[in-house]
């Protein structure tokens, strides 16, 4: 008899951050070692509420901010951070090279 092998792999996809809920900053704009789905880099993420309050606040615009450090530090995943909490909505489709095209002014202009 022959049956069919169901796969085991997910149907549905999960963004890989999509655990991460802030900063996880307390209201002094100190980061707590575990919050809102982040552990450690608690430098970096406090540099980061300190730049987003600067946004909000509009005392820092037209400004880009990078963050660079050694594969796995939690880079991608305080970006996303960032740009959540300064309302940035970057397109599903957007990737490095895009971005780099776009602004360096290498590449097609794809915009403003």
């Amino acid at each position: 008899k022959i049956e069919e092998v169901k796969s085991t792999t997910k149907t549905e996809r999960i963004a890989s951050h999509s655990h991460v809920k802030g900063l996880g900053l307390n209201d002094a704009g100190e980061a707590d070692p575990i919050a809102a789905g982040l552990i450690g880099q608690e430098k970096a993420r406090e540099a980061a509420g300190i730049a987003v309050d600067l946004i909000k606040s509009k005392k820092m615009a037209g400004r880009a901010v990078l963050f660079a450090g050694a594969p796995g530090t939690g880079k991608t995943a305080i970006a996303l951070v960032f740009a959540f909490c300064v309302n940035f909505e970057a397109p599903s489709y957007a990737r490095v090279s895009h971005i780099f095209d776009r602004f360096s002014g290498h590449g097609q202009r794809t915009g403003p």
